[in-house]
Formats: structure tokens, C-alpha cells, sequence
């Protein structure tokens, strides 16, 4: 066996490039007839090259968390031992996901949206369920505005300004408004000034694991270096709740990478970056938070001065590592343009999520969601991105409020999750009642049974009362599980919502519920949810196939039902794009 052989068979129970026993089978129908059209020819571009998907992921992933969080995961772990094993972990779960989200790649290769997509594809029944329940979450809690409030923040302690709360959030409406205005008018320089910003971060983490390594080598007026290192393990905690928080904390700082998979639809030859560039990207990501960590812990002081640093152990290091004020400037500096970066492809990913809600037909006004008019830019869904999060950035007051606003989304982020997981089961079943088996990527079983009670363990964790026998929560002054609460009760509402709209309202209103297919000017496709009387269904099934599209062109979906378009086969608008073969549906 030759070496290369011996290495591919090694990497492929790791990599889950493992391909179908029968060779590789792929649907020329990139999706269900029953759900989404799809875009053959991509109406927003085809903006994302090999660079531009490493920089989304290095944007999406490095944004304050690694300059803030290594001080309060030791504080939660209690000695630099444990906190290295959280890294480490933290990575490992990532990867694992990233794994997950490259096999759904691998099935639908022109569609955006990420798990937008992905869980329409997952889960065809109940009809609109997953559509309507998704649509409705995301588009209250699509909040972005960490990174943009975090920007303000750093530009004022790089100015030297006393920071306020409404200083802060004067900045970040004006940062934030400045990225949705660019992407809207063009995704091409978006993604360039994106690419820029990453390009930044990667070299100030290069600076800081540089500097980290001069000071473990005595090279610096940090005086013993390596003392933090020297009783590892002293002080490990036992609490299971101080160990769950850091937990989610380290995978929290892995997070972000999701936002390379909302712009799939937007890559020439997404298989080719995906499978390998990103996980590659994770790894190096994964090598430059150890070194950063290595760096804050070597010369950010004691141990007591990193753990009661309030987020701050980056400021510490340059403050002991060099000495003057000046260092900590442009250190601030250089984190309000990590911040920047991952806020521009936030704004960028969040507007394909909710584009493909829209074109997903269970959100009103399809044509605000779906048009690429006239920059050939998401304008609809970025405006929604924008106001959604300025709306949560300006009205609750600073503090508790505002914190249990984004404990909302997070949380909400770990149910779907969990959904998404699953999902991937049960597109596979799909794919082998229909002869289509993997093509070119399978996720290993026990990576997917992890990512499963990880994401389980994380649901679960957040109804577990605090350790200290209060009932008050860490971020707040109240309660500490309301957002749970509150979030499982929103899904709970859209549940009941969807059970009237789709069930109740029929029967009451003596009509049925049908898919439209509709083509718009530039060539976006969408799907939207359409009203047949009892006493047209017939005529309607009997007219209409489910691949059918129907070119709107100037009219919209009310005029094109009034002058006849129940009887689609009648109409000399309609687009058959492929045939309708039983084994090309999922």
C-alpha cells in the first residue's frame, strides 16, 4: 500500500470523506420539487472565491471574544490547565459541526441560506412547519449587534473618550448603518473590505503569538513569564455549572464559521472550498487561539490579576508586555476592526438566511424578500437585518434588559441547532429511498451522536440553577432562566400560530393551501404560500405540477391569480425547468 493510499484511508473515518459503495450519484434537481426552487444561475453573483470563503470564516469566527473571554474562562475553570482543555475542546466541537454543515453542502450545492435551507430540506412534514417556524425566529431574534455595539466601545478607549452607554450605541447604529448601506449597494466590495479586515486579524493574532513567545523567553520587562504555567492545575474547579459555562464560553469564541455557509449559493465550486479550505481555516484559527491564550497567560500577569481582569486580559498583556499607554491604543484599535470585519459578514450572511426565508413562501410580501433590484443585492432582508438590530441596539435599557434581549437568540441559535443535527439523519434516509446515497462526504455516526448531546447538554444546562443558592442569573439581576423560558414559549407560539394558519383557518374559511412558483425579473426564484377555494383544488392539481414556475414578470401574485391563473397549463407564462424524475427530489 502506498503512502498516499495509506494516508486516505487513515484521514477517511476523521475527514467523513467517505464516498457511496455504488459510486457518486447527484441529483440534477439541487433540492425537493416540494420545497424551494432552485436558483440555477445565482441572481446575487458569484462573489465567493477560495479567499473570500477562508476570510468569511476567519471574519465570522475572530471577532472580541479571544481578546475577552480567556480571562473569564479561567476564572470559570480555575487553573490554566483546565482553561486549555476548554480550548481545546471547544475547538473539537466546532469541527465537528463544520463537518455537518459540509455534508449538507454536499446535497444542496446552490442553495444559500444555511440552515435556512437546510432544514426545509430535513424536514418536508409537517408542511410549512419548519419554514414558518424558522422564518419567524429568525427574524425576531436575528440580532447582530454584539460586534457593532463592541466596535463603539473600542474606538472610544482607543480615543481616549470616557465611554457611555449611549455613546457607544451613537457609534454602533452609525457603524452598523454604514455596513448594511455598502452591502446593499454591492456584495462584491462588502466581501473585498471583509477579506481586508480578516487579513488584520489574522496578522494582529500573529503579532500577539509572536509577542507571547519573546516574553516566555525572558525577552521582555515581564518578570517570570512562565509562572502562571508552573502549578498548572492548582485550583481546578469541581463546580458542574462553573465547567458548563465555560464550556459554552469556548465554543462560543468557535462560533461564526456558519457564515460561510449562508453564501454557498454564491460559490462557483463550493465542494472544493468548502470540504477542505474550511476545516483547513478552523485549524489554523484553532493554532492561533492556543498561541493568543499562551500570550495573555504568559504576560497579562498573575493568575488573580487575569482572572479579575473583567474581560480585559489582552489589554493586560500589552500593558505589562510593553509598557506604555500608546500599545493599548492601538491594540483597541485593532480590535474595533475585528470587529468591524465580523460585523460586515454578519450583515452579509444574516441577509441570505432571511432571503431564503422569503423564498421559502411563508413570509409576507415575497417580491421584499426575494428581488434583487437594482444592485443585484438582498436589499429587502438587509433592511430587515439593519432594523431589527437597531431597534434591539437603542430601545431596552443597558444592563439586564438588554442582555436577556440577546440571551433570546443565543439560546434559540442551540435549539435549532440540535434540530439541524438531527436533520442530517433523516436527509439521509431521504436520499436512500430515492437511490442517492453520499457523494463524497459522510460524516462519521459518533461525530454527529456528539454534536447531538453537546448541543443537548447546552439546552439543558441553561434550567440549571446557579451554584452559589441564589436563583439570580449571572448576566442578570433577576431570575436566571427567563430566556429559555421565554424562547421555548416564542417556538411554542409559532407552533400554535402555524396550527391555525395552516389548519384551522382552511377549514373556516373553506379554501386550501398550495405553493406558488414564481420567477421575478432578474431571474430570483421564489415560492410563496397561495389561498385555492374548495371548489378550485381539483382543477388546481389537476393543472399545476410541482416543479412548475411562473414568470410574474410585472404583475404580482394577487393580479396573476384574478386573470386566470389557476389554470397554470393555460398560461403561456409558465416555466418547466426539468423533468419531474421520481429520483432526482431530494
Amino acid at each position: 500500500m502506498s503512502l498516499s493510499s495509506f494516508a486516505k484511508k487513515c484521514l477517511v473515518p476523521i475527514m467523513g470523506m467517505a464516498k457511496d459503495p455504488h459510486g457518486p450519484v447527484e441529483s440534477t434537481y439541487d433540492g425537493d420539487f416540494d420545497g424551494t426552487p432552485v436558483e440555477q444561475e445565482n441572481p446575487l453573483g458569484y462573489n465567493v472565491d477560495t479567499f473570500t470563503a477562508v476570510y468569511l470564516v476567519i471574519s465570522g469566527v475572530v471577532g472580541t471574544g479571544i481578546f475577552a473571554t480567556p480571562g473569564s474562562i479561567l476564572r470559570s475553570m480555575g487553573s490554566v490547565g483546565a482553561s486549555y482543555v476548554l480550548w481545546v475542546s471547544g475547538f473539537i466541537v466546532a469541527l465537528f459541526q463544520v463537518f455537518i454543515y459540509i455534508e449538507y453542502v454536499t446535497y444542496f450545492k446552490k442553495r444559500s441560506g444555511g440552515e435556512v435551507a437546510y432544514l426545509e430540506q430535513a424536514y418536508p412534514r409537517p408542511k410549512f412547519l419548519i419554514p414558518t417556524l424558522f422564518a419567524a425566529v429568525t427574524v425576531v431574534f436575528s440580532y447582530l449587534n454584539s460586534s457593532a455595539l463592541a466596535f463603539g466601545q473600542f474606538v472610544l478607549n482607543a480615543a481616549q473618550v470616557n465611554p457611555t452607554t449611549w455613546k457607544e450605541r451613537g457609534i454602533g447604529v452609525g457603524v452598523l448603518s454604514a455596513v448594511a448601506i455598502g452591502a446593499a449597494l454591492s456584495t462584491k466590495w462588502s466581501l473585498k473590505v471583509s477579506n481586508v479586515l480578516g487579513f488584520v486579524k489574522v496578522v494582529t493574532l500573529l503579532f500577539i503569538s509572536i509577542s507571547g513567545l519573546v516574553v516566555l523567553g525572558g525577552h521582555t520587562r515581564v518578570k517570570d513569564p512562565q509562572a502562571n504555567f508552573k502549578m498548572a492545575w492548582e485550583g481546578t474547579t469541581t463546580d458542574p455549572q462553573a465547567i458548563a459555562n465555560a464550556i459554552i464560553k469556548a465554543s462560543f469564541s468557535y462560533g461564526g464559521f456558519q457564515y460561510a455557509f449562508n453564501v454557498v449559493g454564491e460559490s462557483k465550486n463550493p465542494m472544493k472550498i468548502y470540504r477542505y479550505f474550511v476545516p483547513g481555516t478552523m485549524l489554523l484559527i484553532f493554532i492561533l487561539y492556543i498561541l493568543v491564550v499562551t500570550a495573555l497567560l504568559a504576560g497579562g500577569g498573575s493568575i488573580q490579576d487575569i482572572k479579575g481582569g473583567n474581560n480585559l486580559a489582552a489589554t493586560l498583556f500589552f500593558r505589562n508586555a510593553f509598557g506604555n499607554e500608546n500599545s493599548v491604543k492601538a491594540l483597541d484599535s485593532l480590535v474595533a476592526l475585528s470587529a468591524l470585519g465580523h460585523l460586515i459578514a454578519a450583515v452579509v450572511s444574516q441577509s441570505r438566511a432571511l432571503r431564503e426565508c422569503g423564498r421559502q413562501g411563508v413570509l409576507p410580501f415575497p417580491k421584499f424578500w426575494v428581488q434583487s433590484k437594482p444592485f443585484g443585492t438582498p436589499i429587502g432582508p438587509l433592511f430587515i437585518v439593519w432594523l431589527v438590530d437597531v431597534i434591539v441596539m437603542i430601545a431596552p435599557p443597558a444592563g439586564d434588559a438588554y442582555n436577556f434581549i440577546v440571551d433570546l437568540g443565543g439560546f434559540s441559535g442551540y435549539i435549532f441547532s440540535l434540530i439541524l443535527v438531527i436533520g442530517l439523519l433523516l436527509v439521509r434516509q431521504q436520499r436512500k429511498s430515492k437511490g442517492l446515497g453520499c457523494v463524497g462526504w459522510k460524516t462519521p455516526l459518533p461525530i454527529i451522536i456528539i454534536t447531538i448531546l453537546f448541543d443537548t447538554f447546552v439546552i439543558a444546562i441553561s434550567f440549571v440553577p446557579p451554584s452559589n443558592g441564589t436563583l439570580v442569573g449571572s448576566d442578570v439581576s433577576f431570575f436566571y432562566a427567563p430566556y429559555a423560558i421565554v424562547s421555548i414559549g416564542v417556538i411554542g407560539l409559532c407552533i400554535f400560530y402555524y396550527l391555525v394558519w395552516s389548519k384551522v383557518l382552511p377549514k373556516v374559511g373553506g379554501y386550501q393551501q398550495r405553493y406558488l412558483n414564481y420567477s421575478l425579473s432578474n431571474g430570483e426564484l421564489g415560492r410563496t404560500v397561495i389561498k385555492i377555494p374548495n371548489y378550485q383544488v381539483a382543477e388546481w392539481d389537476d393543472t399545476h405540477q410541482p416543479e412548475d414556475i411562473v414568470d410574474l414578470a410585472g404583475e404580482s401574485v394577487e393580479e396573476f391569480l384574478k386573470s386566470g391563473g389557476i389554470a397554470l397549463r393555460q398560461r403561456t407564462n409558465v416555466i418547466v425547468p426539468l423533468e419531474s424524475k421520481e429520483s432526482d427530489r431530494v
